[in-house]
């Protein structure tokens, strides 16, 4: 388990696109290209497949991905890579 990251075990689930692998908490890089910028957020809390690593995000996870996106896109931000923290995951 990543330091943290605290998903209730009903959340993990058998990964959708593989079928055979069960989620576990982790952390994944994920890459937003948006009006011609391209954003890379790392360390951001999934639940990932242990078999071929699909990441799953939750919706407020995810919301506040592409909140960070527009406003980096709206300031001018063509690449940026940055770690991302403070996201709840519960």
């Amino acid at each position: 388990m990543v330091a943290g990251l605290e998903y209730p075990e009903e959340q993990t689930m058998k990964c959708a696109v593989c079928k055979h692998g069960e989620t576990r908490p982790g952390t994944v890089s994920v890459t937003l290209e948006r009006r011609g910028a391209t954003l890379v957020f790392r360390e951001v809390p999934a639940l990932v497949c242990d078999n071929c690593g699909e990441a799953y995000h939750e919706e407020k996870v995810a919301t506040q991905l592409m909140q960070q996106a527009e406003k980096a896109v709206r300031g001018g931000v063509e690449i940026d890579v940055a770690v991302c923290r403070g996201i709840p995951t519960t």
